[in-house]
């Protein structure tokens, strides 16, 4: 496992900024804020602890990890977090970390005030709001529209206010930093929101994300966002979550951005929904809904007197995109741009570059032709087109999505470590860019986060709602833990392989300086009874579906993900009573 070089700093050895006069932090271990929150959460799972009789001086530290899934994930986190404060266990969990479809759950409650009082009420709410349609159209479009000012938009802002916003049927427009009084004091579990950096990927290749190094994991938390600590011997580097997006060069905050609100972290954090083809299938039918959706943009979007409309134009060069990249013929879609762009003033430098295309394009590699494409976007698009047109904005943001298709650039954000002199690792700040992943793509399962030695977890709560392999973050944890020298338990995958396919709803590893892990599969012999109700589950829901769920299937779900706590609780509750620090 190839791992890339680690964060590191050069003229500081001990926690806090390497530098003071510096808008950025690079520090080890966690942040004096964090410490905070953590020593008022550990008296409240102690206060907890003490009310069921027991006489402890101090509790583990527990952490909940709940995985990506898409929808899935989304309700049977809400099932195992409304179960495990049902059943008291939820008092004594320090962290939460979460990733993909699990930070969609996640984002509700911290945006929410009350959330975390009622977590029977937010599921009734979250049942509710499946069974509404109230993905509206225009309030997507006026968002995307004000997202395309942006110099940093990609594919993740339009997966934000189309896929995301159609699935969950909500907005979020709350911040991740209100969400630091509830957590400093202690009153819920404090959040880790997982990414990845694709730049840190050493093969450079989306199939090959599993051999990240620990430090391509991009964490989120109330206080700070950046690259996460592995351990005492390396720091990490962040800033502040209010200022993440922002501009920054040399260690020193230059421009100022508005914080990102949850609507567009969440789908930051959970974009790998399913593979590419699926994925562009998806951006194709919504593209079509943002182009053919409102008669009023459709008239607005006369390009001349001459009656040639952008909206055709702008369809075809969607097209020709899409079936680039989806390796179809792309001569046709050339020629009929040809066609509409002929004696259009607008378009003369763009009609003779598809002239040369069209001659050359059979002669041409793949590159080229991605290189020639690009060119006929930035051509199709100039400054009196713009000025022509009486919806500039509109404009604006289906040019900058068919360009982020085509580059299939996501998680486009500033750099803040951009010529930052303090890290060795020319990969983190030479780029004044980065570009952020769903984590699911790698591990998906935050235990990058929360092992030790960094946030000294003493047992993790794995909910898996993965498809596919049960045991997979499991067992590619492991792997990631041996590359990097990180204590964790011994996994057998060959016994873990015979029961993949009707897996048992509970199992527990341990072993000498690791944390205590039990992992719960979602659908298992238990909850669903057989191999064949498993599969069934499975295909009900998939991780990618965009049809709605019935009410029915929504309560089901919860069910199972609440069995699984339920059946399972006394043995939890057993474990965490056995680590916890006697008085005496």
């Amino acid at each position: 496992m190839a791992i890339p070089q680690q964060v590191a700093c050069i003229s500081k050895s001990h926690p806090g900024k390497c530098d003071e006069s510096s808008d950025i932090s690079v520090h080890f271990g966690i942040s004096e804020e964090e410490k905070t929150a953590v020593k008022n959460r550990g008296e409240h799972v102690l206060k907890a602890l003490k009310r069921l009789g027991l006489d402890v001086k101090k509790g583990p530290v527990v952490s909940v990890l709940v995985s990506g899934g898409g929808l899935r994930a989304a309700i049977a986190c809400q099932g195992v977090l409304s179960e495990l404060s049902h059943v008291g266990l939820l008092d004594m969990v320090t962290y939460l970390a979460g990733v993909s479809g699990s930070t969609w759950c996640m984002s509700s409650l911290f945006t929410q005030s009350d959330g975390w009082k009622d977590l029977g009420k937010m599921e009734n709410e979250l049942r509710r709001r499946l069974q509404e349609d109230s993905w509206i159209f225009s309030v997507a479009l006026d968002q995307l529209c004000v997202a395309a000012e942006r110099d940093d938009y990609s594919l993740t802002d339009f997966w934000s206010y189309s896929a995301v916003y159609y699935l969950t049927k909500e907005l979020l427009g709350g911040r991740l930093s209100h969400a630091r009084e509830q957590s400093e004091m202690g009153t819920v579990p404090y959040p880790i929101f997982a990414s990845i950096s694709k730049d840190l990927n050493s093969s450079g290749k989306e199939e090959n994300l599993s051999e990240h190094g620990p430090d391509a994991w991009f964490e989120f938390t109330p206080d700070w966002a950046g690259y996460s600590t592995p351990g005492y011997s390396t720091p990490g580097a962040y800033v502040s979550t209010t200022q993440y997006g922002s501009k920054f060069e040399g260690g020193k905050l230059i421009q100022q951005q508005p914080e990102r609100d949850f609507s567009y972290l969440r789908a930051l954090w959970g974009s790998a929904l399913a593979d590419m083809h699926s994925i562009l299938k998806t951006i194709w039918d919504f593209f079509g809904k943002f182009i053919h959706g409102s008669s009023i943009q459709e008239e607005m979007l006369l390009a001349d007197p001459e009656g040639v409309t952008l909206k055709i134009t702008v369809n075809h060069l969607f097209n020709l995109v899409y079936t680039f990249l989806t390796e179809g013929d792309c001569l046709p879609t050339l020629k009929n741009l040809q066609v509409i762009m002929t004696g259009n003033k607008y378009f003369s430098e763009a009609m003779t570059l598809i002239n040369q295309m069209i001659e050359s394009w059979g002669q041409t590699s793949r590159d080229q032709q991605e290189q020639l494409i690009q060119s006929l976007l930035a051509k199709s698009l100039n400054e009196d087109l713009l000025k022509q047109s009486s919806v500039p904005s509109f404009l604006k943001f289906l040019w900058k999505t068919i360009n982020c298709l085509l580059r299939w650039k996501w998680g486009t954000t500033h750099n803040f470590l951009y010529k930052y002199g303090d890290i060795e690792d020319k990969l983190l700040t030479e780029k004044k860019n980065v570009y952020l992943m769903d984590a699911g793509f790698t591990i998906n399962s935050a235990y990058p986060l929360v092992l030790p030695p960094v946030r000294n977890t003493d047992i993790i709560l794995s909910f898996d709602f993965s498809a596919g392999d049960p045991f997979k973050t499991i067992k590619d944890t492991e792997k990631y833990c041996k590359a990097c020298n990180i204590p964790f338990p011994l996994v057998d995958d060959a016994k873990l392989d015979q029961e993949a396919k009707a897996p048992s709803d509970f199992y527990i590893f341990e072993g000498e300086k690791a944390p205590v892990v039990m992992h719960f599969p979602l659908f298992n012999k238990v909850n669903c009874g057989s191999e064949e109700v498993i599969k069934q589950r499975h295909k009900t829901y998939p991780t990618f579906r965009v049809t709605n769920y019935s009410d029915d299937e929504v309560r089901q779900l919860l069910e199972d993900s609440k069995a699984n706590v339920r059946n399972n609780k006394d043995c939890i509750f057993m474990k965490i009573c056995e680590l916890a620090e006697p008085t005496s």
